[in-house]
């Protein structure tokens, strides 16, 4: 499409009716000015005069205003102009006296008008017969109304096309507004089709007399200086008669010939230009030797009273920006007829200077006030507006800013909701006014959201928004209000509450400090636990009650990272009674080792067992056993009669409990062997030191030879079994000589050996018993072996 002002630049050197284009006046879009006008009524003397076009309803008794604003030089000196009036009560034809044209000029009504008629001669008019023909010609009466209604839907679709065109606006937006306003339902436009063709469309919907229009016809049939398409339509009513409906056609033919001879007809229409004067439009060909030239403008007055309108519900709207209003028609009224309101403007409540406001029609039910053009400031007013000379109230409305969402953030407890695998969770936010708030977006997708008294209704402290929570994380919380400004709120998804696996927690009755561990997963969100059973220490100690019964559960109050309110886990802990406790340990061991042992010591290799005296002892105990040394634990778990790879446990009398075992079945030499008692409830006991393992020689048999092996030094044979473990040999625990042999097996025992050792003579006394070092050690032990 050529571009929106392209028309006047075609126009520009082209002569019509005897004057240049270049002093065209804005509004005769695809077609000729005849100049610019205003057609106002006045009611009364002490109202003022308004615009004929804005008007519902002339007054029978009000004054026709005509004043020249701009007319053409070929609209001068002789140009009169007359007025027509077809009645409300549709009776004859009213013919107002013609007057100059170049000045200003008023008519009395004598009845309210339906239709208001101008006809503009530039060599004046010649009415002598006009009054007794339209008196008897009923049929004039109809095309003149018929052409007063054709002529104002064609003047609003061409002006509501131009409007759009100025604007860069779409012409699917005015051929809405048009649709909305007339009734009429408007085709869909082939953008891609010539502006003629498209307008050609747009005509016959409003007309559908024009259907023999042919938009192919030859170049001379039409007019070919349109380019848009508000200039196309116009171009197409006055380039061809046959857009005419029948009777306006018959209109021309009575006026020419009848009451106007020599005089050729054209039809005109106004479009607006500056202020509320109307350009005064028609077609560009020029006039027929010897023939004058007169323009028909008519007007259907529409006749509507003012419609019964009020806002429905409370209307809150964001300051500075364009908002809709739903309106309610009482019955007999529309919401378009709010189209001929005229004046709109917010009156302050509390008092103070009216604000004009831009208000068009939106919907059919909706208008939409344009409060970007307007300086009113927050408060509440009374929406009006004009009608006629009558004003018109349609409720009040509340203006108020945007708010800053700088405090916005959940409501109390709300964060707590959020945990990662609970679905779609509703949450409030509270710190702001939220009413203005049109999208909200979660993971940059769109949220539900909820208002308690809907969107722009009144000021809201709270909204409810759905956020998933398939994921946990920090994520930002968007929200869009009416000025299409976004803000961000923080919020996180916490990971699933911990789940401990070992409930009940036990205690024990008696004791003053005791642990509590927990097991399970997630318990890395603890951050504190209390309950009513005692005081909890961070180190996870709790100090019970002195009077908490055996048998008694309490919660467990869990405060968590994240979360504002704790998690209560009800009966966590239960008071048992005292745990078991090994009050003394006695030990057997065998005789007949060949070395002697120390009390703390445990030989490797050989049963021994002990005789527990345990305090609470009750049920069915069962000891642990665990070797310890550098931090490594082997254990071994024993129950009453049930053997256990060489080791068991047994009842021993009341409070006592037998254990045999080989130390090496719970550990290696080096490690401390260490048993705990447990019962069922009450728990494990202090753990009981039952001695180091050790590996020590078997030493049989002392033999000593006469073989010297240095001045008084003589070779002595042990028999018996670990003896690479004898690093020193001598006659008492301070005094040994080294061993350097190695020991050597015995073919006849395998399990046996024999060592070669060094020994001093004489012996200290007859019958010395003998000392051996164990690799490592500074004393000697005694062996059960002797010379």
């Amino acid at each position: 499409m050529i571009h929106k002002f392209a028309w006047m630049a075609v126009f520009a050197s082209v002569p019509i009716l005897g004057y240049s284009m270049a002093t065209v006046p804005r509004g005769c879009t695809g077609s000729a000015p005849l100049g610019s006008f205003r057609i106002s009524v006045r009611r009364s003397p002490d109202a003022p005069p308004l615009p004929l076009k804005s008007l519902a309803l002339v007054p029978a008794g009000g004054r026709l205003i005509w004043d020249p604003v701009h007319l053409s030089p070929h609209v001068s000196g002789k140009a009169e102009v007359a007025a027509l009036l077809v009645p409300q009560s549709r009776g004859a034809i009213v013919v107002l006296e013609p007057r100059k044209a170049a000045a200003h000029a008023e008519w009395e009504l004598p009845q309210s008008p339906a239709v208001v008629a101008l006809i503009l001669g530039p060599q004046g008019l010649s009415m002598g017969k006009v009054k007794s023909l339209l008196a008897h010609n009923e049929d004039l009466l109809t095309q003149l109304a018929d052409y007063a209604e054709q002529t104002s839907e064609v003047e609003n679709l061409v002006q509501q096309l131009a409007d759009s065109e100025d604007s860069g606006k779409s012409a699917d937006a005015a051929l809405k507004g048009f649709s909305s306003q007339f009734g009429i339902a408007m085709p869909k436009l082939d953008t891609k089709a010539a502006t003629d063709q498209q307008a050609s469309v747009l005509l016959r919907a409003v007309l559908p007399s024009a259907n023999s229009y042919d938009p192919l016809a030859p170049a001379g049939a039409q007019m070919q200086q349109s380019v848009g398409l508000a200039a196309s339509v116009a171009g197409l009513f006055f380039g061809n008669n046959v857009a005419l409906a029948a009777g306006g056609a018959a209109l021309f033919t009575n006026l020419k010939t009848v009451m106007f001879p020599n005089t050729e007809f054209r039809s005109a229409f106004a479009q607006s230009n500056a202020g509320d004067a109307l350009a005064l439009c028609t077609k560009t060909a020029a006039a027929k030797s010897r023939t004058r030239l007169a323009y028909l403008w008519a007007y259907r007055v529409p006749a509507v009273r003012p419609p019964v309108v009020a806002i429905t519900g409370p209307a809150h709207l964001p300051l500075g920006l364009k908002s809709p209003v739903k309106l309610q028609a009482a019955e007999g009224s529309e919401v378009k007829e709010l189209s001929r309101a005229h004046d709109w403007r917010l009156l302050p409540l509390e008092g103070g200077a009216p604000v004009a406001v831009p208000v068009a029609l939106a919907s059919a039910d909706t208008i939409e006030l344009d409060l970007s053009k307007t300086k009113a400031s927050a408060g509440a007013y009374r929406l009006a507006a004009g009608w006629d000379w009558d004003p018109l109230s349609l409720g009040t409305v509340w203006l108020e800013p945007c708010d800053n969402f700088a405090g916005v953030k959940l409501a109390p407890g709300m964060s707590d909701k959020l945990i990662e695998g609970s679905g779609t969770v509703p949450v409030q936010l509270t710190g702001a006014d939220f009413q203005f708030v049109e999208r909200v977006q979660w993971k940059k997708a769109d949220a539900r959201f909820v208002l308690s008294l809907g969107k722009r209704n009144g000021e809201q402290r709270t909204m409810q928004v759905d956020i998933d929570t398939a994921v946990r994380g920090q994520f930002a919380l968007v929200m869009i209000q009416s000025d299409g400004k976004s803000h961000e709120v923080p919020v996180t998804v916490l990971p699933p509450s911990p789940r401990i696996s070992n409930l009940p927690l036990r205690v024990n009755q008696g004791e003053a400090r005791q642990r509590i561990k927990l097991a399970g997963s997630g318990l890395e969100q603890i951050q504190a636990l209390s309950s009513p059973a005692g005081p909890i220490s961070a180190s996870g100690e709790i100090q019970l009650q002195g009077d908490a019964p055996i048998g008694r559960r309490y919660p467990l109050t869990l405060q968590l990272k994240g979360r504002q309110e704790p998690i209560v886990v009800p009966d966590a802990i239960e008071v048992v009674g005292p745990r078991p406790e090994v009050a003394s340990l006695r030990k057997s061991m065998p005789a007949g080792l060949g070395v002697a042992l120390r009390e703390d010591e445990l030989p490797a290799g050989i049963t021994l067992g002990w005789v527990l005296q345990v305090r609470n002892l009750h049920g069915r105990p069962q000891v642990d056993l665990g070797c310890e040394a550098g931090g490594l634990r082997h254990a071994l778990k024993l129950a009453t009669d049930e053997p256990t790879g060489g080791a068991s446990l047994s009842f021993a009398g009341p409070g006592e409990l037998y254990l045999s075992l080989d130390p090496a079945t719970v550990g290696y030499p080096g490690c401390t062997i260490m048993a705990a008692v447990t019962t069922d409830p009450e728990g494990q006991s202090d753990s009981t030191r039952l001695g180091r393992i050790v590996r020590i020689p078997r030493v049989d048999q002392f033999t000593l030879t006469n073989e010297a092996v240095g001045p008084n030094v003589f070779v002595g044979i042990l028999k018996g079994s670990d003896l690479d473990l004898i690093e020193n040999a001598g006659w008492d625990a301070q005094h040994g000589l080294a061993v350097d042999a190695i020991p050597a097996p015995l073919a006849t025992e395998p399990n046996k050996q024999t060592l070669r050792i060094s020994l001093p003579w004489p012996a200290p006394s007859p019958h010395a018993p003998l000392y051996v070092w164990l690799r490592g050690e500074t004393e000697g032990r005694k062996t059960s072996v002797s010379y």
